[in-house]
């Protein structure tokens, strides 16, 4: 089950949950919905809070490509470190191959 779903079987809400993890319930919301990471001690102060095991929660919590540490503006120029899961690499690994390979034959039409 999802973090959400055992919240919710649990009865907390998010304001529940978040004057819980002593955050705000905005920032709950976000780590909830994947939209910002959650460490493994925040984990586990989940699993404490909800009872369950923290294996159960991360269960069906898909990790997401998250962007660490990043200080860019829209003037910089350098290298930024994603991490992102395996599957999500190989899918755009196979979509830029097919890519190229369709760009090789329009660019054969043309000549």
């Amino acid at each position: 089950m999802s973090l959400r779903a055992i919240r919710k079987e649990k009865g907390f809400t998010q304001k529940d949950m978040a004057l819980k993890m002593a955050m705000e319930q905005t920032t709950y919301s976000r780590k909830e919905r994947g939209k910002s990471p959650i460490t493994d001690e925040e984990w586990e102060r989940f699993a404490n809070v909800l009872e369950t095991p923290v294996e159960e929660l991360k269960e069906k919590n898909e990790p997401m490509a998250k962007n660490e540490n990043c200080t860019f503006n829209d003037n910089s120029i350098g290298i930024q470190i994603v991490t992102m899961p395996k599957e999500t690499l190989d899918v755009m690994m196979k979509y830029t191959a097919k890519l190229e390979e369709e760009i090789n034959q329009l660019k054969g039409q043309l000549k």
